[in-house]
């Protein structure tokens, strides 16, 4: 991975970080039984993602002026948003501060390289040194790729709720 550029997003990323987040997400669809138009990630605009960009932490891998990985920190300063149930008001009860981790894509033929490792792990960092007691993140259940990946982090699944359509759960980490 050393000849790839790893740096946060600008704003003119929007455009080609558009394109790599839904190709990724059609797999990520396929591998979790999901229909395309339950996830806003497939249809959210340019200026959306331009502001995501602006507003948190979008961290990638570029190769040339190309990305091929990415994944996005936000600061969430009242976790208890997710909050659904009384599992979760347990698990989230305290945390003052949490990095919640969106927008996970890596180019399909990079899959499995290390290359997703290293933006989690970069995200993690980051995480910590803003003061983020816990990570936090949506995942489809039935994915059990995915699932596993991120408890293969350190991440446990808290609890799961179905409404987007979906089995998605929310997945946890202390820091």
């Amino acid at each position: 991975m050393s000849s790839f550029e790893f740096r946060r997003a600008v704003p003119e990323d929007a455009d080609k970080l558009s394109l790599l987040i839904k190709n990724a997400m059609v797999t990520y669809c396929e591998d979790s039984g999901i229909p395309e138009d339950h996830l806003e990630s497939m249809t959210e605009s340019i200026s959306t993602i331009s502001d995501r960009i602006t507003n948190n932490y979008c961290l990638c891998c570029f190769d040339g002026d190309e990305p091929i990985g990415t994944i996005t920190l936000s600061l969430v300063f009242n976790p208890l948003k997710f909050n659904f149930s009384d599992k979760t008001l347990e698990y989230l009860n305290g945390v003052e501060l949490a990095g919640y981790i969106s927008r996970f894509a890596v180019r399909r033929d990079l899959r499995s390289t290390g290359l997703g490792v290293d933006l989690m792990n970069a995200a993690m960092e980051l995480a910590a040194r803003k003061g983020c007691s816990h990570a936090l993140l949506h995942t489809a259940v039935a994915n059990t790729g995915m699932v596993s990946f991120y408890k293969n982090r350190g991440f446990e699944v808290i609890d799961s709720e179905s409404g987007r359509g979906y089995m998605r759960g929310l997945l946890g980490k202390q820091l």
